[in-house]
């Protein structure tokens, strides 16, 4: 583990949401391509995760944890929430005996600035 990838993966684990390697790199003295070369190092080994939203930038979030946002289709924001589908997620795990070891919830629609 670099000294490059120690400081992406704090700048992940401190973010309490997901960010496109672009605001990673805004947050650090690290280049561009290092940053997409040490992602792609982190996400192999598990350590972090990543998402697309509509087929555009990639997001990447720390994988112990578990995320819940509301997607505009038009501006491409992400609009956290605190509720989760904890009920939901308990039901299938006993349904299909399987463990979930962390979750992403995300719902599309279009935001209010956006639906004006």
């Amino acid at each position: 583990m670099t000294r490059n990838r120690e400081k992406i993966l704090k700048i992940i684990e401190e973010s309490k949401i997901p960010l496109t390697a672009e605001e990673i790199h805004k947050r650090t003295d690290v280049n561009l391509s290092t940053v997409y070369r040490a992602l792609r190092f982190l996400e192999m080994r598990k350590l972090i995760g990543s998402f697309n939203i509509n087929e555009g930038a990639r997001y990447f979030f720390k994988k112990d944890r578990h995320y819940h946002f509301m997607v505009c289709k038009r501006c491409g924001n992400l609009f956290p929430f605190e509720e989760c589908a904890r009920e939901l997620i308990d039901t299938l795990q006993k349904k299909y005996n399987f463990s979930e070891e962390s979750h992403l919830f995300l719902i599309y629609g279009i935001c209010k600035n956006c639906g004006r």
